[in-house]
């Protein structure tokens, strides 16, 4: 019985190795993130196939082959298929995508809109850049930053009208939204989600879109008084809300450009519209032109609790300029502050 033993255990000692290093291995190319809303993972790359699952935004996959447009890829739970590349990001796309998504996720909303059409989204401000996610039509969207990029024409963006010959360079929105995703997906990036539509979850995006492929959701006195003074906004503001009969009225501020896109300046001008309550309408209760402001705007409180905003100029030596709401009445602040003496403008109707 001994001698046995002592010839069996030998024997399974040696299939028990030789299974273990005959094992199917999970050899990788690499990783990828999905980089699309969905993805379907298909059986094979042949013509007749079948869909085994469906991939959402920020799935991380690894990499088991490729084949022309293809990739094989193995999910977190294991199951094997094919994807279309171009959905895939590789793993420096994402982590730059992240470390985006960190650094505007604590700036200022600028001003708050819609994508007008199917919008791609950049790592930085260029059609020719990196994409990241491409948002469908309708989708909302925070604004945070401007630039300008020269115009390129590329495959993958879409106009609703034929773009000028001559037209050489572009407004760019820096944006933060919401990816969506079915319910019970399990999220790659941990963060607060928003719901969107019932059940499903979301995960924050940030980005640099098209800006005129974005239609900002102006409230009417800003965008009644920015049509009667041909200026197109970039950044509007809640300054501050002002009792009335009818219940409260907000008082706005809107930073704007006049002319063509492509301009250094991220805006031009500023305008404060004010609610006058004995003549029931809004009227501009400041101007100030021939700025070269930069984005972003802070808008706050003064110690005795005015509104208060305040803007890096963009030319000279970059000062910061500083101005105050009192009432009706706008002033810049100097250093220590004092005020100006006199206001730019006051009294003039919001809108024809």
């Amino acid at each position: 019985m001994k001698r046995k033993l002592l010839i069996a255990v030998p024997l399974l000692i040696v299939v028990a190795v030789t299974a273990w290093f005959f094992r199917p291995k999970h050899e990788t190319l690499g990783e990828a993130y999905v980089g699309e809303r969905t993805a379907t993972l298909w059986s094979s790359v042949a013509q007749v196939r079948e869909p085994l699952d469906t991939l959402h935004y920020g799935d991380r996959v690894d990499v088991v082959a490729r084949r022309n447009d293809s990739i094989k890829v193995r999910t977190a739970a294991g199951e094997l298929g094919w994807v279309e590349g171009r959905y895939l990001m590789d793993p420096a796309l994402w982590q730059r995508s992240t470390k985006l998504l960190k650094q505007v996720v604590p700036m200022p909303v600028q001003a708050r809109g819609r994508t007008k059409v199917a919008t791609n989204l950049r790592v930085e401000p260029g059609r020719t850049q990196a994409r990241l996610y491409q948002f469908g039509r309708g989708v909302p969207v925070e604004i945070v930053g401007r630039a300008v990029a020269d115009w390129v024409q590329v495959t993958d963006e879409k106009e609703a009208a034929n773009e000028p010959q001559d037209t050489k360079k572009e407004d760019w929105f820096l944006i933060r939204g919401l990816a969506t995703r079915p319910p019970g997906e399990s999220t790659a990036r941990s963060a607060e989600t928003t719901t969107t539509q019932p059940g499903d979850q979301t995960l924050p995006i940030a980005g640099w879109v098209i800006a005129r492929f974005i239609e900002l959701d102006l409230p009417d006195p800003v965008r009644d008084g920015a049509s009667s003074a041909n200026i197109r906004p970039i950044a509007w503001f809640e300054l501050n809300r002002v009792s009335d009969p009818a219940g409260y009225k907000i008082q706005y501020l809107v930073a704007g450009a006049r002319g063509p896109e492509g301009q250094p300046c991220d805006f031009t001008t500023l305008r404060v519209y004010t609610w006058n309550l004995k003549k029931e309408r809004y009227e501009t209760a400041f101007i100030e032109n021939d700025l070269c402001g930069h984005i972003p705007i802070h808008v706050g409180r003064s110690p005795k609790g005015d509104p208060e905003f305040r803007f890096q100029e963009m030319d000279g030596n970059k000062e910061e300029r500083v101005y105050r709401l009192m009432q009706t009445v706008v002033r810049r602040i100097r250093e220590g502050g004092e005020s100006a003496k006199k206001p730019a403008h006051a009294g003039k109707p919001a809108s024809k």
